[in-house]
């Protein structure tokens, strides 16, 4: 079992999701704002606009809880055996040495959940830590694999008990939930099915100047070191998934896409709109106080984990070489001409 019998003594007589059921009031939906798009985007921007909202509640970090709880469940079970030698020591690490020679059963998946929030659940990293403490995760799983049904179901149960249970010790009611991890524009169909009542923000930028952002911290940080074509790729694959759900008819209208370049030339019409969007009131006075707390460029002490930079428009003109210009091109040149990327 993915927890002792006396780890339930822990709790007394009820366990942490029965007291969750038991005592919240969230049984009535509250709204949700989701903002995804290509991490060096502005999608910390955005969200800090947003997030400066009075009835806004905020995730402080990124959750990446679909990647970590819901992708699994998609990616493992039919994963052969090549492609498992290929992870050996991820798996290894997550899921011990028996799925990487047998292949996955569902109980690895879960405790490679759990061993995923260990991983993760120290300071300064992202992860779902901030939503529930570790003995509340672990019950969480623990009833999750409980239940009747399929784990995909289930692992997107954990992930609504998660919001749930953050809210319920932020919000209040009427307010509306805020949580950004710009790779969730991967499953933005799976958002917006299990959310009837949330909205997508998506920030789209010039794949370029993505480049030019993760060049600059590549030589401090290894997550950043993915190459031109790494990140370009990285880039063109967010940009069609953002393209798929939009065609979409029953998700097009809860989704908003921002431009990079329009929020920085008229930051305060942007918020406007994206406080419409989300059905949050505003003043002017207040969009005016707000854009200038959070202006980027304004940013002196960058908190660890931020990796804020200035943002410049255009600033691959004067970062990236003539081959690196070049792999742009190989990779996603009709993406950006379709954007209106072009050379000017």
């Amino acid at each position: 079992a993915l927890i002792t019998s006396g780890y339930a003594g822990y709790f007394g007589w009820h366990s942490p999701i029965q007291a969750l059921h038991h005592d919240m009031t969230t049984s009535v939906s509250y709204r949700k704002i989701f903002v995804v798009g290509c991490p060096r985007s502005g999608t910390s921007w955005v969200t800090n606009l947003i997030a400066s909202h009075p009835r806004v509640v905020t995730v402080p970090i990124e959750t990446h809880v679909y990647p970590l709880i819901y992708e699994p469940f998609v990616r493992l079970p039919d994963q052969g055996l090549r492609s498992r030698l290929c992870s050996w020591k991820g798996i290894i690490r997550r899921y011990g040495p028996l799925p990487l020679l047998l292949g996955f059963e569902s109980s690895d998946i879960w405790r490679g959940i759990w061993r995923d929030y260990q991983i993760l659940n120290k300071k300064d990293s992202h992860g779902p830590r901030l939503l529930a403490d570790s003995y509340t995760f672990k019950a969480l799983l623990q009833t999750a694999q409980s239940r009747p049904g399929r784990d995909l179901q289930k692992a997107e149960q954990v992930i609504c008990d998660l919001f749930d249970l953050f809210f319920s010790r932020q919000g209040h009611p009427g307010d509306t939930f805020l949580e950004k991890t710009p790779m969730h524009i991967r499953y933005v169909d799976r958002i917006l099915s299990r959310f009837p009542e949330a909205r997508v923000v998506e920030v789209i930028r010039d794949g370029r100047d993505v480049c030019a952002s993760y060049k600059a911290l590549a030589q401090q940080y290894a997550w950043a070191s993915l190459g031109t074509d790494g990140v370009m790729r990285q880039w063109k694959d967010c940009i069609e998934h953002g393209e798929r759900w939009r065609a979409n008819d029953s998700f097009s209208k809860r989704i908003q896409s921002l431009r990079y370049e329009h929020l920085s030339q008229d930051p305060r019409a942007c918020l406007q709109q994206i406080f419409e969007f989300a059905a949050l009131d505003w003043t002017a006075p207040q969009i005016s106080a707000t854009v200038e707390m959070a202006d980027i460029r304004r940013v002196k002490d960058r908190a660890a984990g931020e990796y804020v930079r200035k943002g410049a428009v255009g600033d691959w003109r004067q970062s990236l070489s003539a081959a690196e210009l070049e792999i742009c091109e190989a990779v996603a040149g009709s993406q950006l001409r379709l954007l209106g990327y072009t050379d000017r």
